[in-house]
């Protein structure tokens, strides 16, 4: 019975918070990734270009919801006769509180995604690659100049294998439509 009581309790809550949000809003993102940790190695501390798509859901009171779909790819370490190369899709949703107490100015973003990685190692004897699907963590801040242009710069965090750690400083310009 508490059970259900919680589930029904749960239910009227997003259904109160849907009803006073606003219309949701689109738009893409540009992203510069420095790698750190593992990944700071592997790709032997070259930076890596990214794009995004995403939707803002404003819940008042400087509370917002941000879905977001996000690739990157880092560019081509080369070491003697070997190779790598690395990128992710990431698939998560991000929560924004706006300092101001509306969607604009300074904002503070924490994230959870579901990211896929390719690594791919090419050596004069082997080319091999590998995919995986891994947790992400993304804690950041941000500043909304208007209503279309905020900038953005976040940590992120993902566990790729028990030795690998494969985290980044991510530096973003938002654009909404």
């Amino acid at each position: 019975m508490k059970t259900s009581s919680l589930h029904i309790l749960a239910i009227l809550a997003v259904a109160a918070v849907s009803l006073r949000a606003e219309a949701p809003r689109y738009g893409v993102q540009g992203l510069v990734n420095v790698p750190l940790g593992d990944l700071k190695t592997y790709v032997d501390s070259k930076p890596g270009p990214g794009i995004g798509v995403h939707g803002t859901f404003d819940l008042g009171d400087g509370h917002m919801v941000r879905p977001r779909l996000d690739y990157s790819i880092y560019p081509e370490a080369s070491f003697a006769t070997v190779k790598q190369t690395a990128s992710y899709l990431s698939l998560g949703g991000d929560y924004l509180f706006f300092i101001a107490g509306k969607p604009e100015g300074l904002y503070l973003t924490a994230g959870l995604s579901a990211i896929r990685w390719s690594f791919e190692h090419k050596d004069p004897i082997s080319n091999v690659s590998s995919n995986t699907t891994k947790a992400g963590l993304a804690f950041g801040v941000g500043y909304q100049w208007n209503a279309t242009v905020g900038t953005e710069a976040r940590w992120l965090h993902s566990q790729v294998a028990s030795g690998f750690t494969a985290d980044a400083l991510q530096a973003g310009i938002t654009i909404r439509f």
